[in-house]
């Protein structure tokens, strides 16, 4: 029995920290499909409240998940694993069976499961997470000052995780425009991948009644049936490359994803799916990357997916816009901030960025070795904000500790 219960425990809590982890890293794409649950269920919720539904979650399992490996707090953590299971077992019976969403979010971009395999994988979790609470019942309390420590750091690094992809574009990127990847290779499908497979059931008419044939039994020497309509099912999708759905196109209504991923120069991009919801410090911004980038003899385009609103965009600014439109949904995939700026190299990409790292960044020079220099930075500084709060909270820890021992 303590074999299984040791099982349970590791699995458990490795499923938690890694579902929290992933969320932490791209708090915004966990806040998007929230919102996306919001949106099927005809529910208008601000983004901010999905947002901040992102953090907590994210937060909680993590630090669930990093208490429950190092058997800190054990009685209250097993009970907060064993709610998330019931509270997300029958929600994703649900959602498996009415399909709201086609991807249920749980590790984020990191792993894709489809609606009835999120299911599938709670179901086996639930009895383990009950297995945990019968046994926190036993475990006697270990030091108090281990885990608040241990709380304490966990929580920290999950909040400063959280705040990291906030304010900038997810630093471990999952998804399939992160830097480095060539656009056109990602998109190609190899000559022996597998084709999808469909299944078409056809409904017939004879004498009043109608019947389904498929294709093996249908009545192709009876014309006494008579064609009333027909269905198509998926039952294998095949291979299906990892994008699948870039595609650019000017002002003119001209497809020019070609050209642009070819091009031998390097292009800017910046991403706004929704132009009336650039700020208007970012809005400046975008005045003066298009200064710059005619200075330069560059190109640089706003790509959104919100046509009617060019023309306004344009007036406010007193300026021409280089635009092209391309799907919402494609356009918040490849970058979380609005606008986001990102730069092709001969179709790869070589540069994103938050609009509120973009003063130090060079463009329109040499974007690559700029962003390596960035990133670098970025690290350095997130590693030494880490370390400080650490600290900070140490120190408040031990105070209260003290406190309480000398009263």
């Amino acid at each position: 029995m303590k074999i299984v219960l040791f099982i349970s425990r590791i699995i458990v809590a490795l499923v938690f920290v890694f579902s929290g982890i992933v969320k932490c890293i791209d708090p915004s794409g966990t806040a998007i499909k929230i919102d996306d649950y919001f949106v099927a269920w005809g529910l208008e919720v601000p983004f901010a409240i999905s947002m901040m539904l992102s953090v907590a979650q994210s937060v909680v399992e993590f630090l669930v998940g990093a208490l429950l490996l190092t058997r800190s707090w054990v009685k209250y953590v097993s009970w907060c694993a064993l709610l998330f299971m019931i509270l997300y077992t029958p929600l994703t019976l649900y959602i498996a069976i009415a399909n709201p969403v086609s991807d249920c979010g749980c590790f984020g971009d990191a792993v894709k499961l489809s609606n009835w395999q999120t299911f599938f994988k709670n179901l086996v979790l639930l009895p383990m997470a009950i297995l945990l609470v019968r046994d926190a019942r036993s475990y006697k309390s270990s030091n108090i000052v281990r885990d608040s420590v241990s709380a304490l750091v966990f929580a920290t690094l999950a909040i400063c995780v959280c705040i990291s992809g906030t304010v900038d574009e997810p630093q471990l990127d999952f998804r399939p425009y992160s830097v480095g990847v060539n656009i056109p290779k990602a998109m190609e499908i190899p000559e022996d991948a597998a084709q999808p497979e469909y299944s078409t059931t056809f409904i017939l008419e004879k004498n009043g009644q109608e019947k389904e044939f498929d294709e093996v039994n249908y009545p192709y020497n009876d014309a006494t049936w008579h064609f009333v309509t027909s269905k198509t099912e998926v039952i294998s999708e095949g291979y299906v490359p990892p994008i699948k759905d870039f595609a650019l196109t000017d002002r003119e209504d001209n497809v020019v994803t070609e050209e642009l991923l070819h091009s031998i120069e390097p292009i800017v991009l910046a991403i706004s799916p929704r132009l009336a919801d650039v700020s208007e410090e970012h809005f400046q911004m975008l005045k003066e990357l298009q200064d710059a980038a005619r200075a330069a003899e560059r190109r640089f385009f706003i790509v959104t997916a919100t046509v009617d609103q060019m023309a306004d965009f344009e007036n406010k600014a007193q300026m021409g816009f280089d635009f092209l439109s391309a799907d919402e949904i494609m356009l918040k995939t490849i970058t979380r901030s609005n606008p986001g700026i990102i730069v092709l190299d001969e179709g790869t990409i070589v540069a994103k960025y938050h609009p509120d790292h973009i003063q130090n960044a060079d463009l329109f020079g040499n974007p690559a070795s700029a962003y390596l220099t960035y990133q670098r930075s970025l690290w350095e500084r997130a590693i030494v904000g880490f370390g400080v709060s650490i600290f900070i909270f140490m120190i408040l820890i031990i105070n209260l500790l003290y406190k309480h021992k000398t009263k």
